[in-house]
């Protein structure tokens, strides 16, 4: 499994299709903290909402690092396709666990906080940031080319759910108005809103983490009902 994400990361890597998302998320972590003080929640929730749309992209892009003929030689050569598929998750999750780590790391070592922040707070923010990669994942999972063949759904399914998650952030839980469709999305206004407010912060991350496992069942599901 180890030489099979290895192999992952050098495909990704030499693809470069992960030089628009990376960028992005420079400028965008560098933009948070231009000016200093800044609150610390505030900031982590703003760089976890970047790092959730990044990790969408990051996900589609490593996803489909090879070509479709490269793929089915590497899914003969692994021979178990859930292998495969698997190690493909494992890269992705290792790849937004460094980005949550440098996420909370840049504003630490710069000192760019109003007051000094403590390691609970640290071992918090890495948390939001890591559950809102692995929501951001997930969405991405669901519209790779194992599960969706159309081209243009692929892109614009993921940035309509990702848009209408963002303006949905605003939206006071228990949504008003909005219906099914907003607890459909993932839980990411619940997740702001609980912390807040000081609600139960188990149960939001618990909601999240089913929402992020139910997706990858299904991306699993799908991808493995493929064809090679």
């Amino acid at each position: 499994m180890g030489a099979l994400i290895r192999y992952h990361f050098i495909t990704y890597i030499k693809s470069y299709r992960y030089i628009p998302p990376l960028a992005l998320y420079i400028i965008s972590l560098c933009m948070n903290y231009t000016y200093r003080p800044n609150p610390v929640l505030d900031s982590f929730f703003n760089t976890a909402l970047f790092l959730f749309f990044l990790t969408t992209w990051f996900t589609m892009s490593l996803f489909h690092a090879e070509d479709s003929s490269q793929e089915v030689i590497t899914k003969l050569h692994v021979g178990k396709k859930s292998k495969y598929f698997m190690s493909k998750l494992i890269t992705c999750m290792l790849l937004f666990t460094f980005l949550s780590a440098v996420s909370i790391a840049y504003p630490v070592l710069l000192d760019m906080f109003e007051v000094d922040i403590s390691t609970k707070q640290m071992v918090f923010g890495f948390i939001i940031h890591w559950t809102f990669s692995l929501l951001g994942m997930s969405i991405g999972l669901v519209f790779t080319r194992d599960v969706v063949r159309e081209g243009s759904l692929s892109w614009f399914g993921p940035l309509f759910i990702l848009i209408v998650t963002l303006a949905a952030a605003g939206v006071s839980f228990p949504y008003q108005g909005g219906g099914l469709l907003l607890y459909v999305l993932p839980p990411v206004s619940a997740i702001i809103q609980f912390i807040n407010e000081g609600l139960n912060k188990f149960l939001v991350f618990g909601w999240a983490l089913l929402y992020a496992i139910a997706l990858i069942s299904l991306y699993l599901w799908r991808a493995n009902r493929r064809d090679v």
